[in-house]
């Protein structure tokens, strides 16, 4: 039986549909998770952990947080400097925490695979011309 048309508008549809309700469903579930809120609240105890050292610090020593400029980051608050990494597919990885790890023996291990790969290539080759008739060879 052919499909009409109007038969491929309607799958069409409810596919946009299904994808849509999976597109939902997902991002409610990313707002829903438990990870996510503990990292939230986390963050939110880190500042304030933060903020608590500083005035504890300050009053301590007796310094005032208005001395020092704006914007100005003492060496423990300065922030990890890492760049994105962008992987062979396309993807951007911007988070700290996820590290890229990239073998160290990685491009060797291509080199080698590139080298056997031709050898194997020039064999078949090597044989291929010999059962031919091309290449005849006397040793004697």
């Amino acid at each position: 039986m052919a499909v009409s048309p109007l038969e491929l508008l309607q799958r069409q549809a409810e596919s946009a549909v299904r994808r849509e309700v999976s597109r939902q469903t997902a991002q409610v579930r990313r707002q829903l998770s438990l990870v996510d809120q503990v990292r939230q609240m986390s963050r939110r105890a880190e500042q304030t952990l933060d903020g608590a050292a500083r005035s504890a610090a300050a009053r301590l020593t007796g310094a005032d947080e208005a001395q020092r400029p704006a914007g100005d980051l003492a060496p423990d608050d300065a922030p990890e400097q890492e760049g994105p990494v962008v992987c062979a597919d396309g993807y951007v990885r911007r988070s700290p925490v996820q590290r890229y790890r990239r073998p160290k023996n990685r491009r060797w291990l291509r080199r080698a695979v590139g080298v056997a790969l031709l050898a194997v290539l020039a064999v078949l080759l090597a044989m291929a011309l010999w059962r031919s008739g091309l290449i005849r060879m006397r040793l004697f």
